[in-house]
């Protein structure tokens, strides 16, 4: 569910990422849905670092999705939680993630940036058994959670390019579009201008593995992902924000 949303935002080097500006608190709540089936939730945390975290962080994301009972019980259950570390100039430094699929646990844990060597060196396991694995990355990837936060930390506009590597599922994923248009749009929070960013992921490791993507964040300093549409293991699936609270993110209808 978490790869829905892995082209909520990128930026094309050289452009210089602005410092994090993003205030603990602040909650973003989804509904995901298959052809208007409801099918799980995915929510997003800011948080302030938490002890004994790198003494660069100055900020924390955290995702929660999950599938609802439902399919959990008809189809199979999906449980994901991640959280990742990032600098004042908004650079990842640290990624963990636990995934539940059914009665398979997975879990990730990983450093930024990649070794001189050009390798990003990833500490996996499954039910408990290390998978240790490295993957071949450019000096900017970064992970998935703080992707769907730099659309929000850039001043873009219709033709801003859209390129950037991110770690999700345990692959390399090269992200590439454009913010594509102003549009206005009905959400489940009501109307809002909007930039529509049109993009497609394709997997570093093996280019046939290709997703597209379609995202509506506000046309304001807020930049709220307001809705995503992509394709997920074979089925298109919608992700509308449905709730805000804490930090800045007020609501800005127009």
């Amino acid at each position: 569910m978490l790869a829905l949303l892995i082209v909520a935002a990128a930026v094309c080097p050289p452009q210089k990422l602005q410092a994090a500006r993003f205030t603990p608190g602040e909650i973003l709540g989804y509904r995901l849905d298959a052809l208007g089936v409801d099918v799980g939730t995915f929510e997003v945390r800011v948080h302030t670092p938490p002890p004994g975290s790198d003494k660069r962080a100055v900020l924390a994301l955290s995702t929660r999705a999950r599938t609802t009972a439902f399919v959990s019980t008809n189809v199979g259950r999906y449980d994901a939680f991640a959280t990742a570390l990032l600098a004042s100039d908004f650079a990842p430094l640290h990624y963990h993630e636990d995934i539940d699929e059914g009665e398979t646990h997975k879990a990730i844990d990983l450093d930024f940036p990649p070794g001189a060597d050009g390798s990003l060196p990833v500490r996996g396991a499954t039910n408990g058994n290390a998978e240790p694995f490295a993957l071949p990355a450019g000096s900017d990837v970064r992970e998935i959670i703080s992707t769907l936060y730099l659309l929000r930390a850039q001043q873009m506009k219709p033709g801003s390019p859209v390129c950037v590597e991110v770690f999700a599922g345990r692959k390399i994923w090269k992200v590439s579009g454009q913010m594509a248009a102003r549009e206005t749009i009905e959400t489940p929070l009501g109307k809002f201008a909007t930039l529509r960013v049109d993009a497609e992921a394709v997997r570093t490791d093996d280019p046939r593995v290709k997703r597209a993507a379609h995202v509506w964040v506000s046309d304001d300093e807020k930049r709220l992902p307001l809705v995503a549409v992509g394709e997920v293991r074979g089925k298109v699936i919608r992700a509308q924000l449905v709730s805000t609270s804490g930090g800045r993110v007020a609501q800005r209808r127009k």
